[in-house]
């Protein structure tokens, strides 16, 4: 059952009849907490998923990883990324566990065969069983065992509750949501770490946060991010396009089941987008017609995201069938 309050956000139509509709919410906010506009219910609580990565890398970052161990851009960047598993993107994670001295095989985030199906393909050619470091969130675990390492924390406990790489991440959710510690409810995402459910107007509000950080780790975070989009997803993916569409004017990070945040730079807002059905294949629908309505693409930019903006449903045959698009307007009381 939908939470109480969700609207029609996208619709999905094969041929000349509706065959889904998602419901979801939409939530706008400033780096003080003010909700600048909203669909559906900004108070409704949702779990980050990896819409949370840019902040628990937050904490790595924050226990001097970078001096320590040498790290650069990419490095930042892989740590708070949802990578496809493609060539580069494994490099990267080596070389941050490599460089904190940590062995690939401490890795407690599970394996799955790269999201991208190319980098795949030649991956099975040549194991039966996928690796770790295939894992979209492969990154974000060896930034928390640098940060392990970093505070001479056991590397077989990193993703524990009580281990104080999980505390500084507490902590710095805690800052940029603006609610007290134990107002956030923790459960375990799909890659075994805790992750945090808040509600959508908090989340908004701390992409807020990390595009309005005037020094320290948060610049590093964003800049690392949207000098290297690619690390962030890769090849096809709407996070990379986006920022890179948008020269990185737009900080973007998905999550599972549904989640997506972006922040935009020139006004210092964030917007949080949930979808009740969990189902995240048209997420980029809703995130494109919330962003246009608020007018943060220009008339360029929203068409060369055309194909996430308006996805052209196609059967085995490569036969279109379908199409899908956005159902909601902001009221222009509320736009930006």
């Amino acid at each position: 059952m939908p939470a109480p309050g969700a609207v029609s956000l996208v619709g999905v139509d094969r041929g000349h009849v509706r065959e889904a509709t998602h419901l979801g919410h939409i939530a706008v906010a400033s780096a003080d907490g003010e909700l600048v506009a909203s669909l559906g219910n900004p108070d409704q609580r949702t779990y980050f998923r990896s819409c949370a990565k840019p902040f628990q890398a937050l904490a790595g970052l924050r226990a001097g990883l970078v001096a320590r161990f040498g790290l650069g851009p990419e490095h930042i960047a892989i740590m708070s990324a949802s990578h496809n598993g493609e060539p580069r993107h494994l490099e990267v994670v080596r070389d941050l566990l490599a460089r904190a001295g940590v062995a690939e095989d401490a890795l407690q985030c599970g394996a799955h065969w790269p999201l991208y199906e190319p980098a795949a393909t030649e991956a099975r050619r040549s194991m039966r069983e996928p690796l770790a470091v295939f894992n979209n969130c492969s990154g974000k675990h060896a930034g928390m065992l640098a940060a392990a390492r970093a505070l001479e924390a056991p590397l077989d406990r990193y993703l524990e509750p009580g281990h104080p790489v999980q505390g500084a991440i507490r902590a710095a959710l805690a800052e940029v949501t603006g609610l007290a510690p134990g107002d956030i409810v923790f459960g375990v995402d799909g890659c075994s770490a805790p992750n945090p459910a808040v509600p959508l107007q908090a989340m908004a509000r701390s992409f807020a946060v990390l595009v309005t950080a005037k020094q320290g780790p948060a610049v590093n975070i964003v800049e690392a991010m949207i000098a290297q989009p690619f690390l962030v997803g890769g090849s096809e993916r709407f996070d990379t396009r986006l920022m890179e569409v948008t020269g990185g004017r737009l900080l973007a990070k998905g999550g599972a089941a549904g989640a997506h945040c972006t922040a935009d730079r020139r006004s210092g807002r964030g917007l949080a987008v949930k979808l009740e059905s969990g189902d995240g294949t048209w997420i980029a629908t809703a995130v494109i017609a919330a962003l246009d309505q608020i007018g943060w693409l220009t008339g360029r930019e929203l068409t060369e995201l055309s194909r996430f903006a308006h996805p052209v449903l196609r059967n085995h045959r490569g036969i279109e069938v379908g199409r899908v698009g956005p159902l909601f307007e902001l009221s222009p009381v509320t736009a930006v």
